[in-house]
């Protein structure tokens, strides 16, 4: 009774500390939760975006796709080349077979081809029987395409609606200009797709500048003189529109929730900028990826218990500081005194700490701030193999540095974007009631990049910058073992360069070593994180290639094979090319004979004329190769 009277102020302000914690907690939660929601329906916008953009992207590769397949055509070409004053010569263009296998096999639908003479008279149009009308006057592209012939591509708004266009002019052998091929793409189809892969419904919008524009366009489609592209559009997306209003949607975010569906808006622009319409989807809400709401949720809950139960801890402690006050000054100075960072510790906790330490940790001016971030200096470990951690070996990191004492116990701090180094010892103190634990902390930061300083230089070629012998001859008894354990696939490729001494001959030394340079470089670019590129030679080098086929492996040789080989005339003193050996590891498979079959592979590819993949023959535990 005694101590709760002479200590009832303190419990009053434990009381207040409480309810101002949980104000401002439940202020901050409320606040963190709408800023996650708004984030989700941002992150959500821009996904719906990039798979619009890329749908439109797509359509107009397919398109120019298409227009350049067709301007190779002979039929294209003699067609042009007709006398079109006498329409009894003349030979029609059947392309409408085509037409109909594209609508039935690709996702684009409603393509529409156009072959235009040089004076920009239309002479076929796939969709209409009418033809000999002279399109200059009203198009600005063509009568670009007639001064300079070249592929061009656009997005605009015509009578019928908005479209993507391709145009290639067609020459003959001569390189006469014939004319044009156009291929005219409408954007009906994209919503569609975007429904089958995404289950986004969407209503698409020709903005209503162009309402004078559409004479040809289905009139029942207009709201409010905005054009619905997609006359399949879902009825119940397009009430809503009407009944929201597309003007007033245009005025707001461009994500919104309405009816626990969510409504975005993304603008279509032509290759100037020039706004052409609006493309509205539809999902409902639990589309919404609100994990990190959730989570949120979680953390606040479980932060405010641990940020009370520390909050009661601290102010407790504070009841029994004077107790400990006396004995803490004891040791003080000492502490201060030297050049590594020194604490001491109750086992749970730091109780005190020398100036050294708040020098390392100099966002903190004192223990208790530094306990309110991390409980356990452990905590600001980084978790590394061979480096202490808060468990290791099933023991709290004191007690198994005090029971092997024999053993370097090292720990990795990140300070500023930067590892410090330290190596730990701790020392039981037995002078108290309660033991203490005395951890000294010496910084070994230059040791231990001076160390990693010469484990680079040994593993790495110095010429090239890439994996040395060193690293090959460990990484392939390493990936061939782990193939054999898991059973995995693994192929090894080994390549040199075509004659490469008379390189040295021809042109010295040191251009010699910057062809191998730039070659480690292409390579380098080209191939996977998870394959090992080493210099195992002069010139010849070998690619580990772990949880990949034969077939795959003799894919990437050929696919570097001709990198090099195409080279730009400009990067490299002279042509250069490259030999390969492929070999698969079998079951009866050891690094020496893996690496024996590939090289036997690349020799057959030097005996057949250099600048060629070889693929090495399996080995087995009873034949030889």
């Amino acid at each position: 009774m005694r101590f709760l009277k002479n200590n009832n102020s303190v419990f009053i302000w434990i009381a207040l500390v409480f309810l101002v914690i949980a104000s401002v907690v439940f202020w901050l939660y409320g606040n963190a939760k709408t800023k996650l929601y708004n984030d989700a329906l941002q992150s959500y916008q821009k996904e719906v975006s990039r798979e619009i953009t890329g749908l439109i992207d797509d359509s107009r590769e397919a398109s120019m796709a298409i227009a350049l397949a067709l301007s190779e055509s002979t039929q294209v070409h003699d067609f042009l080349q007709q006398d079109f004053t006498s329409s009894a010569s003349i030979t029609p263009l059947k392309f409408e077979h085509l037409i109909e296998k594209m609508t039935l096999h690709t996702h684009y639908r409603n393509l529409w081809v156009q072959v235009l003479d040089t004076k920009g008279v239309s002479r076929y149009r796939s969709w209409t029987k009418n033809v000999g009308d002279s399109l200059v006057s009203a198009r600005l592209d063509l009568r670009e395409m007639l001064k300079a012939p070249q592929v061009m591509k656009s997005i605009s708004v015509g009578k019928f609606s908005l479209t993507t266009k391709s145009m290639v002019p067609l020459f003959d052998s001569s390189n006469q200009f014939l004319g044009i091929v156009e291929i005219v793409s409408h954007m009906t189809s994209l919503s569609k797709k975007l429904n089958n892969l995404q289950g986004i419904s969407s209503v698409v919008l020709v903005d209503k500048r162009f309402r004078q524009q559409l004479t040809k366009a289905d009139k029942n489609l207009f709201v409010e003189d905005y054009y619905i592209l997609n006359g399949d559009a879902d009825w119940q997306d397009v009430q809503q529109l009407k009944a929201l209003s597309v003007q007033e949607l245009m005025q707001r975010e461009s994500v919104t929730v309405e009816k626990n569906q969510v409504i975005t808006r993304q603008e279509i622009y032509d290759d100037n900028g020039f706004l052409l319409g609006h493309w509205f989807t539809f999902q409902s809400v639990h589309a919404l990826n609100l994990m990190d709401v959730e989570q949120l949720k979680r953390q606040y809950l479980y932060g405010s218990i641990a940020l009370l139960a520390l909050t009661l801890f601290i102010m407790l402690l504070y009841v029994f500081k004077q107790s400990s006050d006396k004995s803490l000054r004891y040791y003080q100075h000492v502490l201060n005194s030297a050049s590594e960072i020194i604490f001491v510790s109750n086992y749970q906790k730091i109780v005190e700490a020398n100036q050294q330490f708040f020098e390392f940790y100099s966002e903190f001016t004192n223990i208790e701030q530094f306990i309110e971030k991390y409980e356990c200096i452990c905590e600001t470990f980084l978790d590394k193999p061979g480096y202490l951690q808060k468990e290791q070996d099933g023991e709290y990191w004191l007690d198994y540095v005090l029971r092997h004492p024999d053993k370097r116990h090292k720990v990795q701090i990140q300070k500023d974007e930067k590892i410090h180094y330290f190596e730990i010892k701790v020392a039981l103190i037995s002078l108290y009631e309660k033991p203490l634990y005395s951890v000294i902390m010496h910084d070994i930061t230059g040791e231990e990049e001076y160390k990693k300083q010469l484990e680079f230089l040994s593993e790495t070629d110095t010429l090239t910058g890439i994996a040395n012998r060193l690293v090959f001859n460990r990484m392939l008894v390493k990936e061939i073992q782990r193939a054999h354990r898991y059973h995995l696939d693994l192929s090894l490729i080994i390549f040199d360069v075509d004659f490469f001494k008379n390189i040295n001959d021809n042109y010295g030394h040191e251009v010699g070593d910057q062809v191998l340079i730039t070659l480690g470089e292409v390579i380098s670019e080209l191939l996977r994180e998870t394959d090992v590129f080493c210099r195992i030679g002069g010139e010849e080098f070998s690619v580990i290639m772990p949880e990949t086929n034969l077939e795959q492996a003799t894919n990437t040789a050929e696919r570097l094979r001709l990198a090099v080989e195409k080279l730009p005339d400009n990067t490299l003193p002279t042509q250069l090319t490259v030999s390969f050996g492929v070999a698969e590891m079998t079951r009866w498979d050891n690094d020496k004979t893996l690496f024996k079959r590939a090289d036997k592979a690349l020799y057959k590819a030097k005996e057949n004329g250099r600048n060629c993949v070889k693929v090495a023959a399996h080995y087995h535990s009873n034949t030889h190769e």
